[in-house]
């Protein structure tokens, strides 16, 4: 369930990047790291690595 969820905020950061002026965008994006973050467990860092990898932290690929 949760790599399904940071794949589609992974997603939401290409939309929100390509419609920078689109504030329900970036609103979406804050609404889903704080669920990335309080109930998955994810902390700030590896939200970063979700945006930067496409939807998965740097321990999904290690495992991989």
């Amino acid at each position: 369930m949760r790599s399904l969820y940071q794949s589609r905020y992974a997603r939401m950061c290409k939309k929100a990047e390509e419609n920078e002026s689109n504030a329900d965008y970036h609103g979406a994006m804050s609404e889903m790291s704080y669920v990335l973050i309080n109930v998955f467990g994810l902390t700030n860092k590896q939200v970063l690595e979700v945006e930067k990898n496409g939807g998965l932290t740097n321990a999904d690929i290690e495992t991989e």
